[in-house]
């Protein structure tokens, strides 16, 4: 199984999300912004075979989800959002995502991951 690709600006989410994936035995690539995400995956960084998204703290176009979930290889995408959020992820020209919506735990996200993962 290859890497989940985990972006979020708050480190502290980026920090709990990937100690309770790396306990459970996945691999993962935790990067702080969208940007660098793309920048990485532009460069030739090996796709990874799932990517989860936090848009709290970071505005998000919907193109860019877009352009993310082309360069990695159109992998299962998990975007967790708020009330802030809801708009972008109702939009139709968004591609496939798993939505998860605050107020959420570690776990909550976590299972979500194991039952996008075969």
């Amino acid at each position: 199984m290859g890497e989940i690709l985990l972006i979020a600006a708050d480190w502290q989410l980026r920090a709990l999300v990937r100690a309770q994936l790396l306990e459970e035995g996945y691999q993962v690539r935790a990067l702080p912004s969208l940007n660098v995400a793309l920048a990485s995956l532009l460069r030739g960084a090996e796709p990874p075979c799932l990517t989860i998204v936090d848009m709290q703290g970071c505005r998000i176009e919907p193109c860019a989800l877009a352009d993310l979930w082309r360069l990695a290889g159109q992998a299962p995408l998990i975007v967790c959002g708020g009330a802030a959020s809801q708009a972008t992820l109702a939009r139709k020209d968004l591609p496939p995502v798993q939505v998860l919506l605050r107020p959420f735990r570690v776990g909550d996200l976590v299972g979500q991951v194991r039952r996008a993962l075969p």
